[in-house]
């Protein structure tokens, strides 16, 4: 037998989230936050910055009041808009979660995202997606426990 542990968080994910259209949104209470590294679609090899350090990206797992829940991938990166406006997923998050007073994103909290505009495609490539965020943070939770937790 085993000692190793699985995380709750791992065990709980949901289908990819899907922004198709300038102003498609996914909202819902946080109830998993997972980082891991980017990997190269074509060569499923991971992706790198130039000093070598891996690229990573956040599945941030949400249950949207109705429905099942959807992982949101986000990521990094600086980007000019051609079409609307906003930033990377991972910028517009901090974004705001800094205008919530917040200094993280917590299981519990309340995230909205929204595709709020586009880059210019590169030759090859789609136009990377840009997106607005809204964030709650978790009601905070009482610290007292009760003595006897098996007394009714």
């Amino acid at each position: 037998m085993s000692n190793q542990s699985i995380p709750l968080s791992d065990l709980e994910s949901g289908a990819a989230a899907s922004f198709q259209s300038i102003g498609d949104k996914h909202e819902g209470t946080i109830i998993a936050i997972k980082q891991t590294n980017q990997t190269d679609p074509k060569t499923g090899q991971p992706k790198l910055f130039p000093s070598g350090d891996p690229m990573p990206i956040w599945i941030i797992t949400v249950q949207p009041p109705q429905g099942d829940p959807v992982s949101l991938w986000a990521k990094g990166g600086r980007f000019v808009a051609k079409t609307g406006t906003g930033e990377s997923m991972l910028s517009a998050i901090g974004t705001a979660v800094r205008a919530a007073g917040a200094s993280s994103v917590d299981v519990g909290g309340k995230l909205a995202v929204a595709f709020t505009g586009e880059t210019e495609a590169k030759p090859g490539m789609n136009a990377a997606k840009l997106y607005q965020a809204a964030y709650q943070p978790p009601a905070p939770q009482n610290a007292s426990v009760p003595v006897d937790l098996f007394s009714s």
